[in-house]
């Protein structure tokens, strides 16, 4: 990294809840990124992990009452300004472009962005005039999400609310994101891919999805996939949409704009 930019750090939102996956990801992590030495830091509540080829740093953050709440206490331990936010189902499945991601960040430092995501997303946007491979997104529903990206961690914080869970941070921090005008890009469809992925993830509902465990099979990758259970459609029931529709009207009534964090602090 250009010691003209200040370095980041590597920030895994995880929880104790999915401990299975720690070695699956970090595994992965490691076949996919070897050249990669610096260290990771690993959301968790009360559990410690190590890995023998990657320095991890568990934040045990202790046991908090929401997603936005956890979130918030473990960006609090990382000492950098800058992050590669992870989440931990975002399991790699293809070799990292160390290259690319380094050239990333440099552009991502010097134009002082509040957020640049490493994988396309087909979104509203505008090219940008100094980069063919990056669009800066445009105001609309979906310009904030919890994909592979560098944040600035400070600006990160503001996209949770303390009572959120990850579905109605994505919804509300995208209506902060929009009132407080953040700079955010993307690469598009002329970039080569950085990180090789699901954008899924590699778990719904906590169940396994089938790429995922076509993948670790063709890796020879053994899991017990059962412990979890693998994902079915009729899982998408009328209650669960319902829950997740209460969900999204009492967080918001809980406070969802820009400045109510302030009370938070």
């Amino acid at each position: 990294m250009n010691s003209h930019f200040p370095p980041y750090s590597i920030f895994v939102s995880s929880s104790d809840s999915y401990a299975d996956l720690y070695d699956v990801f970090f595994d992965m992590f490691q076949r996919f990124w070897p050249d990669y030495q610096g260290e990771i830091y690993l959301q968790t509540e009360n559990k410690e992990y190590k890995h023998a080829d990657l320095n991890i740093i568990c934040t045990k953050v202790g046991k908090h009452k929401a997603f936005g709440e956890t979130l918030r206490a473990g960006l609090d331990k990382v000492p950098n300004d800058n992050i590669l936010f992870i989440m931990i189902d975002y399991m790699f499945m293809g070799p990292v472009d160390s290259r690319q991601l380094s050239d990333l960040y440099h552009y991502f430092c010097q134009n002082s962005l509040a957020s640049l995501c490493l994988t396309y997303q087909d979104l509203p946007s505008a090219g940008c005039s100094d980069r063919k491979d990056i669009n800066k997104y445009l105001k609309s529903d979906h310009v904030f999400s919890y994909q592979i990206a560098f944040w600035k961690k400070d600006m990160l914080k503001e996209m949770a609310l303390p009572h959120e869970n990850p579905w109605t941070s994505e919804w509300y921090g995208n209506k902060r994101a929009l009132k407080a005008n953040l700079d955010i890009r993307g690469i598009n469809g002329n970039a080569s891919p950085i990180f090789v992925y699901n954008p899924a993830g590699c778990l719904h509902q906590g169940k396994w999805l089938p790429d995922a465990v076509k993948f670790l099979d063709e890796q020879k990758y053994k899991v017990d996939f059962q412990k979890r259970g693998l994902y079915r459609n009729d899982y998408n029931t009328l209650r669960i949409r319902i829950k997740i529709k209460k969900n999204m009207i009492l967080h918001g009534l809980k406070g969802s704009y820009w400045r109510k964090i302030d009370q938070n602090r």
